[in-house]
């Protein structure tokens, strides 16, 4: 039988390697488009692209969530793969085939995180799900069920008071990036 296509030896879904390199890549792009926030540096690139018009700020930072929350799952999953590998996981044993950011970290056994940190992986989540994708979630359910998750972070008011003016945790690149470097240390750790 020649030429049949053996997954193992194709392409391992569980080597490290290829998690990682992907990861590096990703957060490149998501560096270099955070460059580009500067409103002077994007007036001939739009015009080069031939931009209608618009939001161009929006659009840059639409396209770093979605970079950044890319590099940020493959490095995760980079550290996911490794713990396989030193184990000598069975070969069934594979990285997931899932978005959840936060249930991925727990799974890496990567560190603890505040409630800020904790609210950062749930807005990587959702934008791999759908919002760095779509105009709305798949389900009124499933956009009902992340708007209670993301409740879940909003302090309840303090006494007396009616109001509760409660300002999400940012994501810029600091935010990113270290959150992914937790990662990448945890994999230096693993790589010995």
């Amino acid at each position: 039988m020649a030429n049949v296509y053996n997954e193992q030896s194709t392409f391992d879904w569980r080597r490290y390697g290829h998690w990682v390199t992907t990861a590096q890549k990703a957060r490149l792009v998501a560096f270099l488009i955070w460059q580009m926030r500067d409103p002077d540096r994007m007036k001939q690139l739009e015009q080069d692209a031939g931009y209608p018009g618009g939001d161009t700020g929006l659009a840059i930072s639409e396209g770093f969530a979605r970079e950044s929350a890319v590099a940020l799952e493959l490095i995760i999953k980079a550290v996911i793969a490794k713990r396989l590998e030193l184990r000598r996981a069975s070969p069934t044993e594979r990285v997931p085939a899932t978005h959840d950011i936060p249930n991925l970290w727990k799974e890496a056994k990567l560190p603890d995180l505040g409630p800020a940190d904790r609210y950062r992986l749930l807005l990587v989540k959702s934008t791999l799900l759908w919002s760095g994708r779509y105009a709305t979630p798949r389900t009124v359910k499933a956009w009902a069920e992340e708007n209670a998750k993301f409740q879940t972070f909003v302090p309840p008011p303090l006494p007396g008071k009616t109001v509760n003016f409660w300002q999400p945790p940012n994501f810029g690149w600091s935010d990113f990036d270290r959150l992914y470097q937790i990662a990448n240390d945890q994999l230096l750790l693993l790589r010995g």
